[in-house]
């Protein structure tokens, strides 16, 4: 039985005591009830308490009655009864004090922390199963380590845990520790210890109750979370970049170290003049931007100029944005300022080349005009504009994309077309732009105009930006059509008189024939009006005029034959080489009437048998007519296109130009038919003669959308290519 227990129940027991001895001293047997109450509440077993409460009533039972004593049979009997009730009644506090105990410790065993108790002396006297599962050891383990079970705490805590302890025990306040407790497995988790003294009446600590909560996610957090801050406090102090915060007044909390050395200025004189450091001239409108961007919550972002650590002035760009809340209050602002003083200087300079450059580029006597790499015009100068009559945001608000407007607008409808293929075609491949058009001036006219074009690229070799200029050629090409129309004079005058020679010189030459055959005609007359007829002599004039007349058939045979070229060898050979040999001996000439040539040859033709030569000769005439047939169309783009491939068993070759075209493709084959102003109308026709020999065939065709084709065709001689 333990002390206190006796001690609590030591006034009964002294009452009861008392009166079973006076009882036994009287031989009443009073006492032997108390006894038996005594025995049934301070013994512990129940079994134990019944056999000495009925020992103890049956030996009182066999006392004696004296029944000679008056006094002494009350008072043995109210003290046995009065220690009897008193110990019952303790009996009935102490259960409900030890039911109370035993929900208490339900309670304290049920709760997720460890919970724990220690005497005055700080042993522990009780953990609760939590403790043990997690420490793995029970209270009498924890006092054998003389460390009242300290060293479950981490090695690194243990001495900073100990002193909280002793100072806590010492001056009786509550202790309250975070710190690293092991696991039985050896691992350690972080916990919050928390400890509060009971006291008695008199003030002085009975004992220590406590609980010890798992923290250890949220220390783990929470470092990380200081780890974090730590870096970032860390990164923005040494990174190379100005940064600041503000409250949400504006007022500024916070400046990094590379902010305070740029400025040359401490925290606490930037708070008591955060606008010292803007230049006078910027301050106010520094102060009225950022006092709206605080009103309105919305980010700043300026250039001004700030004072630097020398004393100097240096654009700075600044820049910050606020933190809200998620009712939409701000809760701080964060800024930052970069130097931007070489960057303002640059642009500048550039500001003022632009100038400079726009200023040149409006006072050139040419159009120019520049494009994005998908052809979407960018600038027009200011010649360009005047002479056009349109201006960009015009063409720009016109219906199309890219340079469709332009085209629709101010180039003429015939050559809008080819104009447009030719640029859709450039701006895809990068190719240069160079041809000639007509252009639509702003008081309604057209010019001729040269338009070349070359794009920029990247360092990739990406189109990055297309820049072309416009002249105007109208007197030039006037000037050209008068020299042209003065050499047509020239060469007309030139054809008159070699064709008044060649006339002159086949008149010759059939005139002497004609002569002897009149002479002979007179002489055969007169011969057979002789009388008697001379007809030996008349037989004789005859035959000479006969000889005469052949002799001028003759002559006639070699003119026509020169005409036709005829009497030349055929062999087998490539329609192909000859193509190239005409494209060869006309280079210059194609090269001087700006026509766009190309060729396209199939490669496995098979051979023909024809006369180099005449055929040559098809091949020129052909590609001059069909150069001649673009010589009017004042710049827009003449295309050449020369053909050969094989269709069935026969070659063909054609030649195609995007001239006006023609109006009956059978007539210009009739000699002496033209529809030029210096032909002769019979290099067709002669042509056509040529082929016919070869047993081809030589006709025409329109071209779509305009122009002519011009077509002949020759049998194969089924040789290899």
């Amino acid at each position: 039985m333990r002390g206190i227990e006796i001690r609590q129940y030591a006034p009964a027991l002294a009452t009861g005591c008392a009166g079973t001895a006076l009882g036994i001293f009287e031989q009443e047997p009073y006492g032997g009830l108390f006894m038996a109450v005594a025995a049934l509440v301070l013994i512990k077993g129940r079994r134990t308490a019944a056999c000495v409460a009925l020992f103890l009533i049956v030996g009182c039972a066999l006392i004696p009655f004296n029944r000679a004593s008056s006094f002494t049979n009350p008072v043995a009997f109210l003290l046995s009864g009065l220690g009897a009730l008193w110990l019952v009644s303790i009996w009935r506090q102490r259960t409900e004090v030890d039911q109370s105990l035993v929900d208490a410790r339900l309670i304290v065993e049920s709760m997720p922390g460890l919970g724990w108790a220690t005497d005055d002396k700080g042993n522990f006297v009780y953990v609760n199963p939590s403790v043990v599962d997690y420490v793995g050891k029970s209270t009498e383990e924890f006092n054998t380590t003389g460390r009242t079970g300290l060293e479950a705490v981490h090695p690194e805590d243990s001495d900073r845990v100990t002193q909280a302890w002793l100072t806590s025990m010492r001056t009786g306040t509550s202790f309250e520790s975070v710190h690293r407790i092991r696991r039985a497995d050896g691992d350690y988790n972080w916990f919050h210890a928390y400890g509060r003294p009971h006291l008695n009446e008199r003030g002085d600590i009975q004992g220590w109750y406590g609980t010890t909560i798992d923290v250890d996610e949220k220390q783990r957090a929470e470092q990380r979370l200081a780890e974090s801050e730590r870096q970032l406090r860390t990164l923005i102090d040494t990174m190379p970049v100005m940064i600041w915060c503000g409250s949400p007044a504006g007022e500024p909390i916070y400046q990094n170290p590379k902010l305070l050395e740029y400025l040359g200025a401490t925290t606490e004189q930037i708070r008591d003049n955060n606008f010292g450091v803007v230049h006078a001239g910027d301050m106010a409108g520094f102060q009225s931007t950022w006092a709206e961007c605080v009103k309105q919550k919305t980010p700043l972002s300026l250039i001004c100029r700030l004072r630097f650590n020398d004393g100097t002035y240096r654009w700075n760009r600044v820049t910050a944005a606020p933190l809200l809340s998620d009712t939409g209050e701000i809760i701080q602002w964060y800024g930052t300022n970069v130097d931007i003083q070489e960057l303002h200087q640059t642009q500048e300079e550039l500001r003022e080349n632009a100038n400079r450059l726009r200023l040149m580029l409006d006072t050139l006597p040419a159009s120019v005009w520049c494009a994005s790499p998908d052809g979407q015009p960018t600038y027009f100068n200011e010649p360009l504009m005047r002479y056009s009559g349109v201006s960009l945001e015009e063409l720009r608000g016109a219906n199309g994309s890219g340079f469709a407007p332009m085209i629709s607008r101010l180039v003429h409808p015939a050559d809008a077309p080819i104009l447009k293929n030719r640029f859709e075609q450039s701006f895809k491949s990068g190719e240069p732009i160079a041809l000639k058009y007509r252009h639509r001036l702003a008081d309604g006219g057209y010019h001729l105009v040269d338009c070349r074009a070359r794009v920029l690229r990247d360092c990739h070799g990406r189109l990055f930006q297309w820049y072309g200029v416009i002249v105007d050629v109208e007197e030039e090409a006037q000037a050209q059509a008068q020299l042209q129309k003065a050499q047509h004079h020239l060469e007309l005058a030139t054809r008159a008189a070699s064709l008044a020679e060649l006339s002159a010189s086949i008149a010759h030459e059939i005139n002497q024939p004609l002569v002897a055959v009149v002479t002979n005609s007179s002489a055969t007359e007169k011969w057979l009006e002789a009388v008697p007829p001379n007809l030996e002599r008349a037989k004789k004039a005859a035959r000479n005029s006969a000889e005469a007349a052949n002799d001028a058939a003759e002559v006639i045979t070699r003119v026509k034959a020169l005409f036709r070229q005829s009497g030349g060898a055929k062999s087998p050979g490539n329609l192909n080489e000859v193509i190239e040999e005409a494209c060869v001996l006309l280079r210059e000439r194609i090269a001087a009437s700006r026509c766009d040539l190309r060729v396209e040859l199939q490669a496995d033709l098979p051979q023909v048998v024809f006369d180099r030569g005449l055929i040559l000769q098809v091949l020129v005439n052909i590609i001059q007519n069909a150069m001649d047939a673009m010589a009017s169309l004042n710049g827009s783009v003449r295309l050449l296109v020369i053909r050969s491939m094989r269709s069935g068993g026969d070659v063909v070759v054609d030649v195609r130009d995007s001239g006006t075209g023609l109006h009956d493709t059978e007539k210009i084959f009739e000699p002496f038919y033209t529809t030029k102003h210096n032909g002769m109308g019979i290099g067709l026709s002669i042509c056509r003669s040529i082929v016919g020999a070869h047993e081809g065939r030589l006709w025409a065709t329109p071209a779509e959308p305009f122009g002519t084709v011009f077509c002949f065709s020759l049998p194969g001689s089924g040789g290899e290519p």
